[in-house]
């Protein structure tokens, strides 16, 4: 077996955790091309994953998901905390069956299905007590309208763009109740595999997770970035999380997108022109030009 190319610390934690192993890629979300996660494969042919945080905050958000979440998804439908080290920011999970949605080809009737499978996901997290889960950001609603119609100035978006965010965002949106939430819930993170003849979705990658309202990111994403032009995803969605949004709830889904917009744009041009990232941009900008819908 040859010697993997870790850092000594992920080695030392992922040999503690499971014995000698075989590395079989590493990747990385950080724009500056160093590598924090890694898989591997363990004598037992178990594939694991070691990831580094890029703060404390992030490695708190996750290492409580993996504890607090997990069990209540259900077996298999979160990944296992295997080990973590705060010291270091460094985790080592259990690797999930699956690839995710984005990368999965699926039939229409599929795509129902995992988006339906995601709103029960989803239902489960936002139901789930708040007790022991790390709160997130709560500025005031002119602070929030500032820093994002700063970003899009910054994204280099047309006065045009900036003009429509600056029109979403006067007004502040209704205030929704707090709740778990996982704070990047797409399909980016679902992943999808196959148990007989049913297919299964599962979530990972939970280091946003933290005490908002939901239509602040969870539900924001999927009504405003995912499922406009899908309307067969959107009721599979609500089907699954049991229940359609309320009125308020989608004001602040649609004022929440406007927030967003530009923060993703500026994730996006920091990422190799993420062209995924970009058309949900895109997507809610094209909504905003036009009225709010009633549901």
């Amino acid at each position: 077996m040859t010697a993997p190319a870790l850092p000594d610390d992920a080695d030392r934690l992922l040999r503690e955790t499971a014995g000698p192993y075989e590395l079989l890629c590493a990747c990385s979300p950080d724009p500056t091309g160093r590598a924090t996660v890694w898989e591997v494969r363990t004598d037992d042919g178990s594939r694991l994953f070691a990831k580094r945080h890029k703060n404390e905050f992030m490695h708190q958000r996750e290492t409580t998901a993996y504890r607090i979440l997990a069990p209540v998804l259900g077996a298999g439908l979160a990944p296992d905390l295997l080990a973590e080290d705060a010291r270091s920011l460094l985790v080592v999970t259990a690797a999930l069956p699956g690839t995710p949605a984005t990368r999965t080809a699926l039939t229409a009737a599929e795509e129902r299905e995992v988006y339906r499978q995601a709103g029960q996901l989803a239902a489960v997290i936002h139901a789930h007590p708040t007790a022991g889960a790390p709160v997130g950001e709560q500025l005031p609603w002119a602070e929030e309208r500032d820093r994002a119609l700063a970003r899009a100035r910054d994204a280099q978006l047309s006065d045009e763009d900036i003009e429509v965010l600056a029109d979403a965002t006067c007004i502040e949106p209704p205030h929704v109740a707090l709740a778990y939430c996982h704070g990047d819930f797409g399909p980016r993170n679902w992943l999808v595999h196959h148990q007989g003849n049913n297919l299964i979705v599962s979530v990972i990658d939970f280091e946003r997770s933290q005490v908002e309202a939901p239509v602040r990111r969870d539900l924001m994403r999927v009504m405003l970035q995912l499922t406009p032009h899908r309307p067969d995803l959107r009721t599979a969605f609500l089907a699954g999380y049991g229940r359609d949004l309320t009125a308020d709830e989608w004001a602040a889904c649609r004022a929440w997108a406007a927030i967003d917009c530009p923060a993703a744009l500026r994730w996006a041009l920091d990422h190799h022109h993420d062209e995924e990232i970009i058309g949900y941009a895109r997507t809610v900008l094209e909504q905003l030009r036009h009225p709010a819908p009633t549901a």
